[in-house]
């Protein structure tokens, strides 16, 4: 390795919980399976606990949470443990503390509207509909937790047992084997990442006729900001790679990509020749 992995990142958990709103209906189920001479194994009917529209503030904020822990961290591949460089953790802290508080706001609101929500229940699921399967408002709270764990990467030297020299070295071994590998995957990570952002407006911008969304440009705009943060080693070709797609890509706005078609043609070369250049750094690697 280039550097000790362990002094410039840390690995960060995202941990979200919540109540599960379905629940096995093991009478219909039976009946079902009964009606077609199905066994018992055949099939399982699956009960919606409360309507979609109850919960998509809880639901919104966790795929926000999610999103933003992926894009902020890299590949690690220990127990769901991402490697956060040193550089990222202000940012990532500080947004997942906002989503923390979203996530706990709409939790409580769906728990003062906990008795709308069963009477909502008991209309839409007529006969199936079983009070027991809501519990009280206190229990159904403690089923939503958010948390963020934020460790140390493991070292070799981190081993301490009382193991024959043999079987110490073995495991300090793979430690390290393991650390070098999250190293280069995460490297790779970020050259995909820029590489497929590129290669979406190669695609789009080739076909003069081709609709495209307004983060078509922002994603590269937003990736070429994030990089720096995420680019632990300050791999040289990568940052090179990076001002040259902030440089000549994200000077073009949407509305210019749609209404000039000079402009248009222009852009999808340009992207087309960085990313030659960008296959050729990730071929040697």
């Amino acid at each position: 390795m280039h550097y000790d992995i362990t002094e410039k990142a840390m690995l960060a958990s995202l941990h979200i919980s919540q109540w599960t709103t379905r629940k096995h209906d093991k009478r219909v189920s039976r009946e079902v399976n009964d009606k077609y001479g199905g066994s018992k194994e055949a099939g399982r009917f699956n009960k919606v606990l409360v309507d979609k529209e109850s919960v998509k503030d809880i639901q919104a904020v966790i795929s926000k949470a999610r999103a933003f822990h992926m894009e902020q961290t890299l590949p690690w591949g220990e127990r769901g443990e991402r490697l956060l460089p040193s550089r990222n953790y202000n940012d990532y802290a500080r947004q997942m503390r906002v989503y923390k508080e979203d996530f706990e706001r709409a939790v409580d609101a769906f728990i003062s509207d906990y008795h709308q929500v069963i009477f909502n229940a008991r209309q839409n699921l007529g006969g199936l509909f079983c009070r027991q399967d809501y519990p009280g408002a206190t229990e159904i709270r403690e089923k939503f937790a958010f948390r963020t764990a934020i460790s140390p990467v493991p070292t070799a030297e981190d081993f301490r047992v009382s193991l024959a020299h043999e079987e110490v070295e073995a495991i300090r071994q793979d430690i390290e084997n393991r650390v070098a590998r999250a190293h280069a995957s995460a490297t790779r990570d970020l050259w995909h990442r820029l590489y497929d952002v590129v290669g979406r407006m190669v695609e789009r911008l080739s076909d003069p006729e081709a609709v495209f969304r307004d983060s078509l440009v922002g994603n590269i705009a937003h990736l070429t900001e994030l990089l720096p943060r995420l680019n632990m080693d300050d791999d040289p070709h990568l940052e090179s790679m990076r001002k040259e797609v902030e440089a000549s890509l994200c000077q073009y706005s949407p509305a210019q990509l749609r209404s000039d078609k000079h402009a248009r043609r222009v852009a999808a070369n340009t992207a087309r020749d960085v990313l030659t250049t960008m296959e050729g750094y990730m071929e040697a690697a």
